[in-house]
């Protein structure tokens, strides 16, 4: 029998990786992240875009509102004051938003302030010169007045409150 030599330890010291290499390595977690950036910025972009067209619409009914506050047909312009009132509760209206619509408030409150002889007291009854049907849209004035004067954290004048709380006939 011959006698075999003692085994030798061999290390094999292998070079270290090239920056090719671990760029290559590191590539399925770059296109992970940048996945995951461009679906952030397309739902991001979705909600600006919904939140827009919201907006939009909210304007296309303001014009329609304001338009038919001033109609002669009472009953549009009180179906205007209603609508005044409620998109004047809506988180999509901006502070110049709500201004603007207080415009189509005004004058039917003109004209109440001048039935009633004064700006400062409310009347407790319909003066007998305003028609019921004109009643009617001075109250939903008044009522859209009160909700948008909150919205801009203002304070509504007395006569405006008691007038917004009367019931139409």
């Amino acid at each position: 029998m011959n006698p075999s030599p003692a085994p030798l330890p061999v290390t094999v010291v292998a070079p270290p990786p090239e920056w090719w290499q671990i760029l290559g390595a590191l590539s399925p977690l770059a296109v992970l992240v940048a996945a995951i950036v461009a679906a952030a910025v397309g739902l991001l972009s979705l909600r600006q875009k919904a939140r827009a067209d919201n907006r939009s619409e909210w304007w296309r009914r303001a014009q329609w509102a304001l338009d038919a506050s001033l109609s002669r047909s009472r009953s549009e312009a009180e179906m205007g004051q209603r609508a005044i009132e409620i998109l004047g509760r809506s988180e999509l209206a901006s502070p110049e938003e709500l201004a603007l619509l207080r415009v189509g408030t005004e004058e039917a409150l003109l004209a109440a302030a001048t039935a009633a002889g004064t700006r400062a007291v409310a009347p407790l009854q319909r003066p007998a010169s305003v028609s019921p049907e004109d009643r009617k849209v001075q109250i939903a004035a008044a009522k859209a007045r009160v909700t948008l004067d909150q919205g801009l954290g203002e304070d509504t004048p007395g006569w405006i409150v008691a007038l917004s709380r009367e019931k139409p006939e």
